[in-house]
């Protein structure tokens, strides 16, 4: 196992952890059940989307490395450059929506940055190394995570994110995990902070988010 992988899995394994950790202190949280579902159903969102540019991300890129060993620099990565840590980003938001306070979402996003930050300056590196010219040229039209809305409202959906290299790796199967994971730690959320639980009400607003993102990419996977 990568070295990433190992220390990767060690903070999400802390993140879960000190997940329960805060529920000991309720006052940290909105008492409002109404905010909490507002919360709950955008975090289910954010945190498909992310699951989905994964998919689509890990399967361009794996699909790519059958033709070839060039730079990749179109589709998804034409957007920008680093899409993988971009969907990371997304479900970790997400999830924080779900079972953190929502004050925590800034400090969490600077903690993805110091985590992360450093390692794709290190990839980029090596790349420039690879592929010299090409992928300083690539990097002045790219940015590095975030992607301009100006080339959002540009792009064919349909060829930026291919269905059927978007279903083609393992990550598809983080569709189900991820949002039952969820609802588990929010259920038990309920329970220590608001002194109250309804499970079948996480799974609907969970479902709600799903066919609200299921409908959403069936609207952009047809246009033109």
């Amino acid at each position: 196992m990568k070295k990433r992988v190992q220390v990767d899995s060690l903070i999400l394994s802390s993140i879960i952890i000190f997940t329960g950790v805060l529920y000991l202190f309720p006052g940290l949280y909105s008492k409002s059940i109404f905010s909490d579902n507002v919360f709950d159903y955008f975090g289910f969102l954010a945190m498909l989307s992310g699951i989905y540019l994964r998919m689509a991300a890990r399967g361009y890129k794996k699909e790519f490395s059958k033709k070839g060993h060039g730079l990749v620099s179109d589709g998804l990565y034409a957007l920008v450059r680093n899409p993988m840590y971009l969907g990371s980003f997304l479900m970790g938001a997400g999830f924080l929506l779900i079972v953190w306070p929502w004050w925590a979402l800034p400090l969490f996003a600077l903690a993805f940055y110091q985590r992360f930050n450093k390692q794709m300056i290190k990839e980029e590196k090596h790349l420039e190394e690879l592929f010299g010219e090409e992928y300083k040229d690539y990097c002045k039209k790219t940015p590095r995570l975030f992607p301009k809305i100006k080339k959002m409202k540009s792009l064919k959906f349909s060829q930026t994110f291919p269905w059927d290299i978007a279903w083609s790796t393992k990550e598809k199967r983080g569709l189900f995990l991820w949002p039952i994971l969820g609802i588990v730690l929010e259920t038990f959320q309920q329970q220590v902070v608001l002194r109250q639980t309804n499970m079948g009400q996480t799974v609907m607003i969970a479902a709600f988010a799903g066919v609200a993102f299921a409908v959403s990419l069936s609207i952009l996977y047809k246009q033109k």
